[in-house]
């Protein structure tokens, strides 16, 4: 990045400073870099199919479209965005080579030059100006136009100049543009898609190591290595993401080689590390994991019937016994991890009498009948499910269970048809405004992040306050403020920020896994 000798040299050295601390365990002390060392299991060796066990398809491979973890992971091997995450969470250049703040609202960035898009057309400033108009447009109506709606503007300068207005200032723009909202679409494949041909979801064409070949919707997807990468082509010759839904066949998958990497589910982790033949990499990470409400349905509608399911649960025994200590509870909606935390928080107790009382006051006595929707393919989050189930059953609140196919499940809790629902969240810009912003503005309900529908006036005008500040320690208090609001209105039941730990078997080196969970292949080599 550029030299400037203004105030926004201090808060863009402040904020990337305290970016790349943010990966340390406060309660630990714990290194946060993820385990690189080499699989002792052979050298390695040029080429080969690296297969990636997943428990749920990606919805879309559309960069602007759902807003999941799948589909995150997925197009993060074949797009590339401006800017990226370093290791020590740090943001650094991508498509970008320098940028800089020129004033308060406008950035400058300049971009790589003799970068080619998959279909060999230039990468240029037109086509990050197409990109951002395209997830901006009202009408596209991008769920994750949250990420970058603070821009107003994209102006080409020339060929590899682009000017980036923002309509308030905004100091953590290069590192939302980091997110995988901000990844450059070929403009052969939005002009596609605009004149009625295949949409982006079918034709994704970016500038990654990898290329698109193949979609077995439910089933698999398939990259192939792009031989004329920008940065050198990757060692691998393709990707295979293997949809298998049961967690016990993904853990002997990787067992037996048929598989070489999968995120480990919490209460495996112990089983798989007692394997020989396989590597960990753990990441203390920046991801929340909750039971939402639907505040807009009876009997969520009353905040001390929340508060009763919360104050029912205990998150010690989640950690301790679903999780196996393979996290932390949660004190409020940010990890320690993320820019902008408050940990000087007080929870909402365990206290089961407490919950009984405050359901009586609310008229439910003798409690009430519920159901929480679970997706398929996690574990860790059916048995959170059966846990919240039997812990409500203290309290006479009867849980019926629903397990419901991914995509459906994000359609479902999208249109506002659930009660309950387990789910998570990654702050995978490392800043509390996208940890706070998209899950409770209430500009932002269904697909953007807000499925428990909650608006607070006074919640709306503290996360603008946030985003527009120049001030860090001024952002800070508006998010500590915030936190402290959403801890007592208990939108959702904050239970825990677990690490992201993969399972390898058969890669010799390169692995990166990220603060935000998404693994990258570009770097992999697999071993003999």
């Amino acid at each position: 990045m550029k030299k400037r000798k203004n105030w926004f040299l201090m808060l863009m050295l402040s904020f990337v400073l305290v970016l790349a601390a943010c990966g340390g365990n406060e309660t630990s002390g714990d290194e946060s870099e993820p385990d690189s060392k080499d699989n002792e299991a052979g050298e390695a060796v040029e080429g080969g199919d690296l297969v990636f066990v997943t428990p749920s398809d990606a919805p879309t491979l559309d960069p602007h479209g759902q807003n999941d973890t799948a589909s995150n992971t997925a197009t993060s091997q074949i797009l590339e965005r401006l800017t990226d995450y370093a290791e020590d969470g740090s943001v650094i250049p991508l498509l970008a080579t320098e940028y800089e703040a020129i004033d308060d609202t406008t950035w400058e960035f300049k971009l790589r030059e003799g970068v080619k898009f998959h279909d060999g057309t230039d990468f240029t400033a037109d086509a990050v100006k197409m990109s951002f108009d395209r997830i901006l447009d009202p009408e596209f109506a991008s769920p994750k136009a949250v990420i970058l709606n603070m821009i107003s503007e994209v102006v080409v300068v020339d060929d590899y100049t682009v000017h980036i207005k923002t309509a308030e200032p905004f100091a953590a723009l290069p590192a939302h543009l980091a997110h995988n909202a901000g990844s450059i679409i070929a403009p052969s494949a939005i002009e596609e898609e605009n004149s009625g041909g295949k949409k982006v979801d079918e034709n994704p064409i970016g500038t990654g190591p990898f290329k698109f070949e193949s979609w077995n919707r439910g089933a698999e997807i398939k990259f192939v290595k792009n031989e004329e990468y920008w940065d050198g082509a990757p060692s691998l010759d393709s990707i295979s993401i293997k949809v298998v839904p049961e967690q016990a066949t993904r853990v002997a998958m990787l067992e037996t080689g048929e598989a070489h990497i999968m995120l480990v589910g919490a209460s495996d982790v112990a089983h798989v590390e007692g394997m020989d033949q396989i590597e960990i990499d753990r990441v203390q990470g920046t991801r929340m994991d909750y039971v939402g409400f639907n505040v807009q349905k009876e009997p969520y509608d009353d905040v001390r019937v929340r508060q009763a399911i919360a104050m029912a649960i205990n998150k010690d025994d989640v950690v301790a016994g679903i999780l196996d200590g393979q996290g932390v509870p949660a004190v409020g909606p940010l990890a320690p991890t993320v820019v902008g935390n408050s940990q000087d928080l007080e929870p909402l107790p365990f206290d089961v009498e407490e919950a009984k009382k405050l359901l009586a006051e609310a008229g439910f006595e003798d409690g009430f009948k519920t159901t929480i929707y679970v997706n398929e393919g996690s574990k860790e989050r059916a048995d959170i499910a059966e846990f919240v189930q039997a812990q409500l059953a203290e309290i006479g609140v009867e849980v019926e269970i629903e397990i419901i196919e991914w995509g459906t499940f994000l359609e479902k809790t999208a249109a506002g048809e659930h009660e309950l629902f387990v789910l998570g969240w990654t702050t995978v810009t490392g800043d509390a405004d996208y940890g706070l912003y998209a899950l409770f503005h209430s500009s932002q309900f269904g697909d953007p992040g807000n499925r428990s529908f909650y608006k607070n006036e006074q919640v709306d005008e503290l996360l603008d306050k946030g985003r527009v500040s120049t001030d860090q320690g001024e952002r800070d208090a508006a998010y500590a403020e915030v936190s402290k609001i959403l801890v007592e209105e208990a939108p959702m039941v904050y239970l825990h920020h677990p690490d992201f730990v993969h399972g390898t078997n058969g890669i010799a080196s390169g692995l990166f896994v990220n603060f935000g969970g998404t693994p990258f292949f570009k770097d992999v080599k697999l071993a003999n």
